[in-house]
């Protein structure tokens, strides 16, 4: 067995519960003589071990030879995979429906052709009702094989009603595949380079959408068809930094959860990345009113329902409330609580608890930096920036690399690190012109940076004020927004002005939108 499915096995086991391995158990007692079956001794030898040492399973088990090992545990991967099915057919509908049609399958191979239509009736309805389109088109496949060979006096309005359902879950599949693939080209491309910087990047962005978007009735596509439909608004939104229609469709994704809630647990996972999208809107919006109502309805998820989730589901839950459980500190400005509350994602991005991707675990860094730096902790807001601008992520997440080295630059000025600033506004023009990354804003604040050695301390101030004007002035051209969403400056440099910190200033701002 080759390596690399060793190790899905491995971690097959690895994630396994307590229960799903009873029951594995329990399966394999009540059809073999357990001490016979070697792939038994083997799970049970993997299932109690810390890592895995073939070295150390064929001491175990004698009755394993080396050159049957890969054999068996092929066999074992298959045995787990089989009983894990057996046992989620209740958990997954699509499983349960596939197996329906198996079943339609056999019995028509034994010429019990109504018992296979009444079996594929039955899969139908399900079908329907959590709108599988894909399974729809299949079952009305094998409806329409079994009709044309097993001929009844209603044969021709039979064919009729499957002619006119196969035609509406085409419409239907076509729909939505032309929607969730321009979401997902669309979180592609947010996921290589961010927000849109200028006009050009505008013009690409939108006229992709337009061009790639179906011409649709919104009124005549089912759950997945409006999902699809409003992830891709959100993503295009979400780049162009429109962030009321992001809002806006954010929520539309999340009221079809609202409006029938049994998709909250048929698909729980699109139901957690919807409270996420209306999160991120809100807190680029800096509506912290809005905010807390959504949160509210996170962590109550959590409580709820967090029992019942499956390790994907608890994965995706985990990322969203820790990712909002931080932006709240960048709302409300507390970050001495903030600092405490990021000990436990930095622990689980070090374990891999929860096996998130490259891209979350970049944004975790940077954002977790951000809340040392705003805290006054530079030196590990220093070492976690220094693990993203020292590692190399050719074409990938562009803009977090860019604001990484900005603000690192910000923190060595902090500490007076004047020869090391000196050395990295350098390495990081260079950094940006190659991205082409180096829009008006930062360089306003590279060029800053570097004549901070020339400023008299009596100066200090009085340039500070300067910068932030010019900023302030920037920040209205809708392209050069980009820079102030991922790095408050400006409250920054308002904690330098003032001579507070920078969680007092965004406090204080919170106080004039609740008097407003």
């Amino acid at each position: 067995m080759p390596r690399r499915s060793t190790d899905h096995l491995v971690k097959l086991i690895g994630r396994m519960t307590p229960a799903e391995k009873r029951h594995f158990r329990r399966s394999v007692k009540k059809n073999n003589q357990v001490g016979e079956v070697l792939f038994f001794n083997l799970f049970e030898v993997i299932a109690k071990s810390k890592t895995y040492d073939e070295a150390s399973i064929l001491r175990k088990i004698p009755g394993i030879k080396k050159e049957q090992l890969s054999n068996i545990k092929s066999n074992l991967y298959k045995q787990l995979l089989t009983n894990l099915r057996h046992q989620k057919k209740g958990n997954f509908t699509s499983i349960y429906i596939r197996e329906q049609i198996d079943y339609a399958v056999i019995l028509h191979s034994k010429g019990l052709y109504n018992a296979a239509l009444d079996t594929l009736d039955r899969a139908k309805k399900i079908a329907y009702e959590s709108a599988r389109q894909h399974s729809i088109l299949a079952i009305l496949e094998l409806e329409k094989h079994i009709e044309g060979l097993y001929i009844t006096g209603s044969m021709y309005p039979k064919a009729k009603e499957l002619k006119s359902q196969s035609k509406e879950a085409l419409r239907l599949v076509s729909t939505a595949h032309g929607l969730s693939n321009l979401s997902l080209s669309l979180y592609g491309l947010y996921l290589q380079y961010g927000y849109v910087k200028d006009e050009r990047d505008y013009d690409f962005i939108t006229n992709y959408f337009k061009n790639n978007l179906p011409e649709v009735d919104v009124s005549t596509l089912d759950f997945y068809g409006k999902l699809y439909l409003y992830q891709s608004h959100v993503w295009y939104y979400n780049m162009i930094q429109d962030f009321p229609n992001n809002y806006k469709y954010a929520q539309r994704w999340l009221d079809l959860f609202h409006d029938d809630i049994r998709w909250k647990t048929r698909e729980m996972t699109l139901y957690i990345k919807g409270l996420h999208n209306v999160l991120n809107a809100l807190f680029m919006a800096q509506r912290y009113d809005k905010f807390q109502p959504v949160y509210a309805e996170l962590l109550a998820l959590g409580t709820d329902v967090a029992p019942m989730m499956n390790r994907d589901q608890m994965s995706t839950f985990k990322l969203i409330e820790y990712t909002h459980g931080i932006n709240r500190f960048f709302l409300t400005g507390d970050f001495e609580e903030g600092v405490k509350y990021v000990k436990e994602i930095e622990i689980a991005i070090a374990e891999n608890t929860f096996d998130w991707d490259l891209n979350r675990i970049i944004l975790f860094n940077y954002k977790i930096a951000s809340m040392y730096f705003s805290h006054g902790d530079l030196d590990s807001s220093i070492t976690l920036l220094n693990k993203i601008t020292n590692q190399v992520y050719p074409s990938f997440r562009e803009d977090i690399q860019c604001f990484a080295r900005i603000l690192n630059l910000i923190a060595h000025f902090e500490l007076g690190n004047t020869l090391l600033v000196n050395h990295q506004i350098r390495s990081t023009y260079r950094y940006l012109s190659k991205i082409k990354q180096l829009d008006k804003a930062l360089e306003v604040i590279l060029a800053f940076v570097r004549k901070i050695p020339k400023i008299e301390a009596s100066n200090l101030k009085k340039e500070f004020i300067k910068l932030k004007s010019t900023l302030e002035e920037i920040e209205r051209d809708r392209f050069e927004r980009r820079a102030f969403l991922y790095l408050d400056i400006i409250s920054w440099l308002e904690s330098k002005i003032e001579g507070v910190p920078v969680g007092e200033v965004i406090k204080k701002k919170i106080g004039l939108q609740e008097r407003l």
